[in-house]
């Protein structure tokens, strides 16, 4: 069995080793990390780390030796083993000890292992490393400018651009090396936190702008956290007017022209060729059928040019005629629909018109009264915003009503069947304080709203939900599984009672989103 060439164990303490002991204990460490048996790299690596934290500046010793060039043999087998270890840190030492004038570049020696820290599975460890260079980023403008000129950009694209492990995968894996195809969530945290701060201490921040295609997708397809790490980010973004320009069309014009000047060159050669094979022909017979051989091949790689011109000019055309076709789908999004009431009690219920938009519905009786609107609903986007006055304490209600049920005359929606089982509200203050009821059942959370206050309902047929909002602020009780025609509907109760319709409209996009203490009721 071979054996390292030196001892060992002469590592165990600390000495002084002088320039003798070095020029005899080099070659002897250089013919164990030369060697195949595995056993012995370990120790040498160790015991050259020390000899090189010793003696700084002595580069004679790193390059009369080759040290380099043997590290290469370790850190080029990319193994997360002690080798690679070991290796990687002797060649950091003596990278970082050299005379760097530039500290842009003399900073990624304190960046770059933080930003190899936070892309470890161990959580912790990667917490750490993050938290670090986030402090360093807000308190160094060095080392802003290094990570902002140095490619940082690139390995927070390359990080953000894999799939992502689960938790539960990337805790219980912790020890087993990552693979290219997914990394664990904590980095992918750990990363968008450090870029959070990098962005929100840093000026010129046009190099980051490579980013916001991928951030734009994490913040629809991402995990929830990563999802708001990733809005904030853009908002900061957006805040200092850094946007990403794609040249896809410019690029596809650039492209046609080449084609059209390779095709123009490939027919030039063509006729070149046509003279030189006529000329031959009269040389040599058996020449002149490789000749029309390459002929076939010439018209054949014009033919596909052609076919490549024709296929791009398809992609335009297509792309043209998706771009009318949303802007018709628009187009008829912005119709306004008509706002008008089903009436089931003439004697109580009034209906006017405000201002041409609004609507005013009206009572003049002491009973319970509720209506609809004509307009029935079964797919798209539909918000409508009301207010109520003179209601008493804001004894009314707004929801939606199945488009089968015809509501009769003084009935109250949500006391008796059966009404409780077709309709579906949210009540003002004075009714439960706000309370959602369907079915008979009563479910709290939702602040109740009184005169004065803009309530918006918003049905989306996507979700299948419907959310209401007060003063703008969404209300955490909500209705889910619409899936069927309805119609929205007002109830109130004392005479005098007005409620206005503000408006009614599609929507291109929903405005709600998810709010604290979230509740639904299903329909």
């Amino acid at each position: 069995m071979e054996r390292s060439t030196y001892r060992s164990d002469q590592t165990a303490q600390s000495v002084t080793v002088t320039g003798s002991d070095i020029a005899t204990i080099i070659p002897h460490m250089i013919q164990d990390l030369e060697s195949d048996n595995t056993n012995l790299h370990v120790p040498a690596l160790r015991r050259l780390l020390d000899i090189i934290l010793d003696n700084p500046g002595n580069y004679e010793l790193i390059l009369q030796n080759r040290i380099i060039p043997l590290m290469n043999k370790f850190t080029g087998n990319i193994n997360q083993n002690e080798e690679f270890a070991l290796s990687t840190t002797i060649v950091h030492l003596i990278g970082v000890r050299g005379a760097i004038e530039d500290k842009t570049v003399l900073v990624e020696a304190a960046t770059e292992p933080l930003i190899r820290m936070i892309h470890q599975s161990d959580e912790k460890i990667s917490k750490c490393g993050s938290k670090a260079l986030g402090d360093l980023i807000e308190e160094n403008e060095i080392i802003r400018h290094s990570l902002l000129s140095t490619g940082f950009a690139q390995i927070v694209l390359h990080t953000l651009s894999l799939g992502t492990q689960s938790q539960q995968s990337s805790s219980s894996s912790s020890s087993s090396s990552q693979t290219d195809s997914s990394i664990p969530i904590h980095v992918k945290n750990g990363i968008l936190d450090v870029l959070f701060k990098l962005i929100g201490s840093s000026q010129n921040l046009e190099a980051l702008s490579v980013l916001i295609p991928i951030l734009e997708q994490m913040k629809t397809n991402g995990e929830q956290e990563l999802k708001n790490k990733a809005k904030k980010i853009l908002g900061l973004l957006s805040s200092e007017g850094i946007t990403f320009s794609s040249s896809s069309s410019k690029e596809k014009d650039e492209r046609i022209q080449l084609i059209e000047s390779e095709k123009i060159k490939q027919g030039e050669e063509i006729n070149k060729m046509k003279e030189e094979i006529e000329k031959i022909k009269r040389e040599k017979d058996e020449e002149n059928v490789k000749l029309k051989e390459e002929i076939e091949k010439e018209k054949k790689r014009a033919d596909e040019t052609e076919e490549k011109v024709r296929k791009v000019e398809q992609e335009k055309e297509q792309e043209k005629q998706e771009k009318e076709k949303k802007e018709a789908e628009l187009k008829k999004l912005n119709e306004k629909p008509i706002i008008a009431i089903i009436n089931p009690d003439p004697t109580d219920i009034e209906f006017a018109d405000v201002d041409g938009t609004m609507k005013k519905i009206s009572k003049k009786l002491q009973k319970w009264n509720t209506v609809s609107l004509t307009q029935v609903m079964d797919h798209d986007i539909w918000s409508m915003e009301v207010m109520f006055n003179n209601t008493r304490n804001a004894y009314a209600a707004v929801g939606i009503v199945r488009d089968t049920f015809n509501i009769p005359a003084g009935i109250r929606p949500r006391t008796e069947r059966p009404q409780t089982d077709n309709i579906a509200i949210y009540q003002g203050q004075g009714l439960d304080d706000g309370h959602a009821h369907y079915k008979g059942s009563c479910t709290e959370g939702n602040t109740g709203f009184q005169d004065n206050q803009i309530v918006k309902m918003e049905l989306d047929f996507g979700k299948g939900t419907l959310i209401f909002f007060l003063d703008g602020t969404q209300q955490p009780v909500y209705f889910q599984g619409i899936k069927e025609k309805v119609r929205f509907v007002i109830a109130m109760e004392y005479a005098g009672s007005v409620c206005t319709i503000r408006s009614l409209k599609k929507l291109l996009a929903p405005t709600s989103g998810h709010v604290a203490n979230e509740k639904s009721v299903q329909w």
